[in-house]
């Protein structure tokens, strides 16, 4: 998700921090006991927000524990175990990680794409046998905006859009542990328990879409200066408008992404996932489209 993912750690206290390290620590384990220690190198912090956003809909408290790591070979760092949504989160890094190398590869860092890609392709293999709908969906958006590029677009929604269904694949793509015991299977045959589920996947669709989209868009503004001097593709450039008004676009995919939240059931990590969404996302964007001096705006009006 390129790095826009994140939180405002000064707004979060020990506790909190210590969670969202867990699940971080979470991932990066989970990815070396799965694929090795070379694919750990892709993890970035901005994939937490999946593993929280999932995790959080189970109602059961994770399980943290201190571990060593070669990065921390001294000092313990808290670990999530046991977490489906840990390790789908690992799974779905490895996934944009592979296309995101392919993607350096027939750009501007062509030796760092084809070692990357050439080190992922064995992870990818098997992911794309495990997730063969995400996979499918993933390289079908990603080939569709590969010639919306060549077409020099300057469609910023079309193009918006279809990265989008890149981060909707994934958010909806996750499926929980099937409980197989008699009583469980009694209630999964419980209509509104179905509907509820049902519910949830659409609304993570819709988060996952609205999330890519912006993520899509401060890519854009982010590299709009050295795209138009190296000439490479940006919607920006194209668009007649160019950034102009861009602002009220990027706040309305915000607050899309926020209204998608509120519809979840979250059970567990609330202010984490407050802090991501109302003080890390809106910090980035502000800073992208302000600098270090944003105009005094009640957080809310997202």
């Amino acid at each position: 998700m390129l790095g826009y993912v994140i939180i405002n750690k000064n707004e979060l206290n020990s506790e909190e921090l210590e969670i969202y390290n867990a699940y971080y620590c979470g991932v990066c384990k989970s990815i070396g006991k799965r694929y090795g220690q070379f694919p750990r190198l892709a993890l970035s912090y901005d994939i937490v927000f999946l593993a929280l956003i999932l995790s959080s809909l189970n109602e059961f408290p994770s399980e943290i524990e201190k571990e060593h790591c070669i990065l921390h070979p001294i000092d313990r760092k808290p670990v999530i175990h046991e977490d489906s949504a840990v390790d789908f989160a690992g799974d779905m890094l490895l996934i944009l990680a592979y296309h995101n190398f392919r993607d350096d590869k027939n750009d501007e860092h062509k030796i760092r794409g084809t070692f990357g890609s050439m080190m992922l392709k064995g992870a990818y293999q098997k992911l794309s046998k495990t997730y063969p709908d995400i996979c499918k969906t993933v390289e079908d958006s990603i080939d569709k905006l590969s010639q919306l590029e060549k077409e020099k677009s300057d469609s910023v929604d079309l193009t918006s859009e279809t990265f989008g269904k890149v981060l909707q694949a994934v958010f909806e793509g996750y499926e929980p542990p099937k409980d197989t015991s008699p009583i469980a299977s009694i209630i999964s045959s419980n209509p509104e328990l179905a509907a509820k589920k049902e519910r949830t996947k659409r609304v993570l669709g819709a988060l996952g879409m609205s999330l890519g989209k912006w993520v899509y868009l401060m890519d854009a503004l982010d590299d709009f200066d050295d795209d138009k001097k190296s000439g490479r593709y940006n919607p920006l450039i194209y668009r007649e408008k160019g950034k102009e008004g861009i602002e009220d676009l990027i706040y309305n995919y915000l607050g899309d992404i926020s209204k998608a939240v509120d519809l979840l059931d979250i059970n567990k990590n609330n202010g984490i996932i407050d802090n991501i969404i109302w003080k890390g996302l809106r910090a980035r964007t502000d800073l992208l489209l302000y600098g270090e001096n944003p105009p005094e705006n009640d957080v809310n009006d997202v």
